[in-house]
């Protein structure tokens, strides 16, 4: 025997047409609500007008906000590309809904997306979704077709471009000497690390001994002065000109300069301090080392006696104090000169006595966590790397690496007893040295790791290819213009490489076709910039020396960034 229920559902009909349905909120069919127009209210873009997706004409990045300041570059018919259409649709992503809810719809939700296929060139992009809309309680699906319009927005760095030539400060930054590369790296880094200063440059543009730097007035250029004054010794000197006047406006057009000249010193560089030298303390009238080129450059005798520690052998110059006297610091060596000893044995001295301390030859510095000072006082054997197997030549020398350097090690160092010196640095011997000082046959600068130092090792492939090339020969017209391409393409690789090292990027900050520019080895700009900063990442692994000045330079910085802070409250509490 089977029981039914009593209870049946009332049916009733379409108040549209008349369909028998089941009933619910809106009494009509499921055919009637699919004549609610969904279309209309998801292709009407912000204020009822068309939907537009913004792209640069120049660098062809898309607008991903509405504020003018972030474009991507986005692939086409791409995932992030869909992504940033649909936001750009008010109804889907919540920015307008009042239009909607007065449609009667409470909801919409996207199931399926797909691009429809348009011309290139047709400033149009075509999408087919498939939209779930919720009217009334009840669930109904539509497959609508949406349209897009692309126009062209100028982004704020090409924009940066386009003004380059309104250009009303700039920054000479200079350090007159051979291989000023090595002087300019600290400053590199220093402007990697700081947005704000990156953030006004207009344009930068490699010379002969520095960059220029353009600025779009001149108090951004001033601060960046200053900025770079904190992280290195310079001098600063400021000139104006006149390009155009207008008297009756009462108004001129005036372009400042700021020449920016940095103490032509680097880390590791012997030094001649002059007798008439002043702010140099005990080192006047001495051959010195540069320790460490900071916002002050350190200096230490390359003869130091065992009676005093490594501390009070040192001094600090400023850049002031060597502007003051620039004829008393001569350059003796520079880091070139540098040769490959061997340690063969270390005994550190007693710093109260000057007797040696064979309780303390096994520390050796590791670090601060260590325990143990960096620098102390130790008389060492060692003897050239190139000797070995020739001759059993040693040479003993007093250093201030005692804490860095265990027997077996490698160390560069100078080789005065072989070393032919130029006129200029036998004249500062003969004059500027002062008769009770001991010229030391090695100065041992830096322990070096591996087996071998890259910065030694270059060039070496471009004189090989160069064999290679050789092939019919070319009139004298031709080898001009290939030596003028050629140049020009080697200054094109040098600014990349330089305005990667800053954090510039390439494409924006600074002005040239990447597309246009081939090296030697068939790499384009960014695989040369790439290669660039691998080389350099692996040289501040090898170099503890290179990685502590980046310490320094970033706690400098850090310093700077505290005082800026302070200094903006105190104005916005004086406000």
């Amino acid at each position: 025997m089977t029981i039914t229920s009593g209870l049946t559902t009332s049916m009733i009909p379409c108040c549209t047409c008349g369909t028998i349905i089941a009933p619910n909120s809106s009494n009509q069919c499921a055919s009637c609500l699919a004549t609610v127009d969904i279309a209309s209210l998801v292709r009407r873009g912000p204020g009822g007008c068309d939907l537009v997706v913004h792209q640069c004409r120049k660098c062809r990045r898309y607008e991903r906000e509405s504020n003018n300041k972030h474009f991507i570059y986005l692939e086409p018919e791409s995932p992030e590309m869909m992504a940033l259409l649909l936001k750009q649709i008010p109804a889907l992503s919540g920015k307008s809904t009042q239009y909607v809810k007065r449609a009667g719809v409470q909801a919409l939700q996207v199931l399926d997306s797909m691009f429809i296929w348009t011309e290139p060139n047709s400033m149009r992009q075509r999408l087919m979704l498939t939209i779930k809309a919720d009217i009334n309680d009840v669930s109904i699906q539509q497959r609508i077709k949406v349209e897009f319009i692309v126009r062209w927005k100028e982004c704020p760095d090409c924009t940066k471009e386009a003004r380059q030539s309104t250009w009303s400060a700039i920054v000479q930054l200079r350090q007159k000497r051979d291989d000023s590369r090595k002087g300019l790296l600290i400053l590199e880094l220093a402007i990697a690390r700081n947005a704000l200063m990156r953030k006004h440059i207009l344009s930068v543009q490699t010379k002969k001994a520095g960059f220029d730097f353009y600025f779009p007035t001149p108090d951004k250029a001033r601060h960046f002065t200053q900025y770079l004054s904190k992280v290195a010794p310079m001098r600063i000197k400021t000139t104006q000109s006149l390009v155009s006047e207008d008297k009756t406006n009462n108004t001129a057009n005036v372009r400042h300069t700021l020449a920016c000249e940095m103490v032509p010193l680097c880390r590791d560089d012997l030094v001649v301090i002059g007798k008439q030298a002043k702010g140099a303390g005990k080192l006047t009238g001495k051959l010195c080392l540069v320790l460490r080129v900071s916002s002050a450059v350190r200096l230490i005798t390359v003869s130091p006696s065992r009676e005093f520690d490594v501390a009070s052998q040192c001094t600090e110059l400023h850049s002031d104090t060597y502007w003051r006297g620039e004829s008393s610091y001569r350059l003796f060596l520079s880091s070139r000169r540098l040769v490959r000893f061997v340690v063969l044995d270390v005994e550190l001295c007693d710093d109260e006595r000057g007797r040696y301390n064979s309780g303390d030859s096994n520390q050796v510095y590791e670090g601060p966590q260590s325990g143990v000072s960096k620098y102390a006082l130790a008389d060492v054997i060692v003897a050239r790397e190139t000797d070995f197997g020739v001759n059993d030549e040693t040479f003993m020398c007093v250093t201030h690496l005692g804490h860095l350097l265990s027997p077996g090690d490698v160390v560069l160092g100078y080789d005065l007893a072989s070393t032919v010196l130029s006129s200029e640095a036998e004249f500062s011997i003969e004059n500027d040295v002062t008769s009770n000082f001991v010229m030391p046959d090695i100065v041992l600068v830096k322990k070096i790791k591996g087996g071998q130092d890259q910065s030694r090792v270059e060039g070496g492939d471009d004189s090989a290819e160069s064999k290679h090339k050789k092939g019919k020969a070319k009139s004298s017209g031709s080898k001009k213009r290939d030596r003028r391409m050629k140049k020009e393409e080697q200054k094109q690789q040098k600014l990349a490489a330089a305005a990667a090292r800053m954090g510039l990027n390439t494409d924006e900050d600074v002005y040239f076709d990447e597309d246009d520019f081939i090296d030697g080895e068939g790499n384009t700009i960014s695989e040369a910039v790439q290669k660039e900063n691998e080389k350099f990442e692996k040289e501040v692994e090898m170099d503890e020396d290179l990685a502590d000045d980046l310490a320094i330079v970033e706690a400098e910085l850090a310093e700077q960034s505290f005082s800026d802070n302070e200094d903006d409250e105190s104005e916005k509490v004086g406000a």
